[in-house]
């Protein structure tokens, strides 16, 4: 059985895993018409909270978690901004608290935030400048260094450049921003274990604090199978030795079946190994690829 890594060329958000299951060559199927390809999937990244008529930034992914330029995204507010080099595209978010919805042209792709109006409507937390007590207030302890995660608190800017984030003290990719909500993603060499996590804004610092950083990795079965045999996955985690909430998803439902649906979360073992195993059954011949993120120890349901 041939097993392989998918690891995105600069950007990669979660742990993948894609393997070859055996099959006998129909001829047939060379012969059979093309099917009409479906579009790539795109991933739109909003920052959680947006602050009322302040700049904010979003980011389009594609399904690998590299970023992509050149792509437009209508938001509810019937602004139409399209993404730089970068992948990622400045804008201006409502003008009243509610909800900001994101769309990206000619597709399903849809994100929303919430908008919510300044909590200090005093001067020192303007939507042009951070606040003179730049603060971090929430942040996941545990962190993979392939996904991203969401920091909130208080002085951030608008403009995701603007904010400098880093973790081992390497520099990370903000990829959506506002003044009170960043979605980063860790740098490519990051090491695992024990770090910490510090911001720096318009020369204000805050931090660093305490983070734990993580490999997750998947291994599956070690030869190759035939359809409609038993197996079993293992999600590794690497850097931790405490027990952590893993969120699994298939992504070929028609492949391989997970007992407990598409979207399932497991809690590792704790210790050394740090691992949790996953049943499976073989449903056709073909790749399939299964994901992994971890689940923040206060979450809700999977966002499906």
């Amino acid at each position: 059985m041939s097993l392989r890594r998918i690891r995105g060329k600069k950007y990669l958000t979660r742990a993948i895993l894609t393997i070859l299951v055996a099959a006998c060559p129909v001829i047939a199927v060379a012969q059979a018409h093309p099917k009409a390809q479906t579009p790539a999937p795109r991933i739109i990244v909003l920052p959680q909270k947006a602050i009322a008529g302040a700049p904010a930034t979003l980011a389009v992914l594609d399904a690998a978690g590299r970023t992509l330029p050149n792509v437009v995204v209508e938001l509810s507010t019937g602004q139409k901004v399209t993404t730089d080099v970068t992948g990622r595209a400045l804008f201006t978010a409502p003008s009243e608290a509610g909800v900001l919805t994101a769309q990206i042209s000619g597709r399903n792709t849809i994100k929303s935030s919430m908008v919510v109006n300044f909590p200090d409507p005093t001067p020192q937390a303007s939507s042009e400048s951070p606040s003179a007590g730049l603060r971090v207030l929430s942040y996941p302890h545990f962190l993979s260094i392939h996904d991203q995660f969401t920091i909130e608190g208080a002085g951030f800017r608008g403009e995701a450049d603007a904010n400098r984030v880093f973790l081992a003290d390497q520099l990370c990719l903000v990829l959506a921003s506002s003044p009170v909500s960043l979605v980063v993603l860790p740098g490519l060499h990051i090491p695992i274990g024990a770090a910490g996590l510090r911001l720096s804004v318009a020369g204000l610092s805050a931090g660093p604090n305490p983070v734990v950083l993580v490999l997750l990795e998947f291994s599956g079965p070690a030869e190759a199978v035939n359809v409609g045999a038993q197996g079993k996955l293992t999600v590794h985690v690497y850097g931790a030795r405490e027990r952590l909430v893993v969120e699994v998803r298939n992504g070929s439902p028609e492949i391989i079946q997970l007992p407990r649906g598409n979207v399932q979360r497991v809690t590792t073992s704790g210790g050394e190994p740090n691992a949790a195993e996953i049943e499976m059954k073989f449903l056709a011949p073909g790749n399939y690829t299964v994901t992994a993120r971890l689940i923040p120890a206060a979450s809700g349901l999977p966002d499906l």
